[in-house]
């Protein structure tokens, strides 16, 4: 009975984080003219939610415990530290019942943990690696909302606050004059691992990956980057590169943007740049 009551209290008092979905339907604004990228394999679709709203949105994979992606639009955000959440929405029998965040230092049931990691686990990080957002809190004025544990992997720490973070500012510098839709994910590792009782719980990716659209009058303008998650370097791309390297690692099919990041104004297409930040 105690465990129940305190259940009851805390999907009360903690604000809404996340929205278990089927296919992105309520926050298909954070893609590019509504195209979701097709993957290769099935996942958990989050539409981040805080505070009855929508922030962006994660496709989750529970076998790595660790995010594929986030799909979301640059804002203006100033990078800041809060407490960590799970998501009770990578239970399938949860999901009806709440639609609410635990923050982590409240008690979670076990069977939350059996799909996503933990802030225990990440206290396992081995050296020379820290938390890193897919999409960072400073990318968002509703930067609270960026605080969940599905929106995380193991990044290697001087990548993650080196040339990671310089990319990262140079897409937070352009949406001031455009509205940049960003596509930022992680492959997994085959063998490499947080592991907690000599268990493997949380995947330590091999590499980060970023894809980026907008457009203004005259041409819509895309690229990406790709790093491996043990150096401090990044390699920028254009989205067919990119494209190539995630077919390569059997991870998209078909296109990460709509139309590949071209507009049509009226009956005319106007052109895609590719361009190197």
């Amino acid at each position: 009975m105690q465990s129940s009551v305190t259940m009851c209290f805390l999907l009360l008092v903690f604000p809404v984080n996340a929205h278990f979905v089927e296919n992105f339907e309520d926050c298909m604004e954070y893609f590019y003219k509504g195209h979701v990228p097709k993957w290769t394999s099935n996942h958990i679709h989050i539409c981040q939610k805080f505070n009855n709203c929508y922030h962006f949105a994660t496709l989750y994979d529970t076998t790595n415990r660790i995010p594929v992606y986030s799909a979301y639009i640059v804002e203006d955000g100033i990078s800041s530290d809060h407490d960590w959440m799970v998501e009770p929405q990578v239970y399938d029998s949860f999901v009806n019942e709440t639609h609410s965040g635990f923050f982590h230092r409240q008690l979670i049931p076990d069977f939350l943990t059996d799909m996503q990691a933990t802030d225990v686990d990440y206290k396992q990080l081995p050296k020379g690696y820290n938390r890193g957002h897919l999409n960072p809190n400073s990318h968002h004025a509703g930067k609270r909302a960026t605080m969940t544990l599905t929106n995380i992997v193991p990044q290697k720490q001087k990548l993650n606050q080196g040339m990671w973070k310089d990319h990262e500012d140079t897409l937070k510098a352009l949406a001031k004059e455009h509205s940049v839709y960003v596509l930022v994910g992680a492959i997994p590792s085959k063998d490499t691992w947080i592991k907690r009782d000599n268990q493997p719980r949380v995947n330590i990716p091999d590499y980060m990956w970023v894809a980026y659209c907008y457009c203004d009058k005259t041409s819509c303008k895309s690229g990406g980057a790709t790093a491996k998650n043990t150096e401090n370097k990044i390699d920028k791309c254009t989205l067919s590169q990119l494209q190539a390297f995630l077919e390569k690692h059997n991870r998209v099919e078909g296109l990460l943007f709509d139309n590949d990041c071209y507009a049509l104004l009226g009956s005319v297409q106007i052109q895609r740049v590719s361009v190197t930040l």
